[in-house]
């Protein structure tokens, strides 16, 4: 893992920060959503390119909202 990338970008650590105390008061299911986003964000920041991190990201973000919608529907 590339760690001067994640140090440089401003919003990935307090995201994955806040991602991880919506996890605590979340239902099991639900927190196991947030705690893949966080995961998966973590291995698309180490993708090569702007393009490839940012489409790997948003990939991140639509698998999540599709777990949290299983999860809590």
């Amino acid at each position: 893992m590339n760690l001067v990338r994640l140090r440089s970008s401003r919003y990935l650590v307090p995201g994955i920060a806040l991602a991880a105390g919506i996890a605590t008061a979340t239902p099991v299911p639900a927190a196991d959503c947030i705690r893949f986003y966080a995961g998966c964000l973590v291995r698309a920041s180490d993708l090569g390119t702007w393009w490839e991190r940012s489409a790997a990201g948003i990939d991140c973000y639509l698998d999540t909202v599709s777990c949290l919608k299983r999860a809590y529907g």
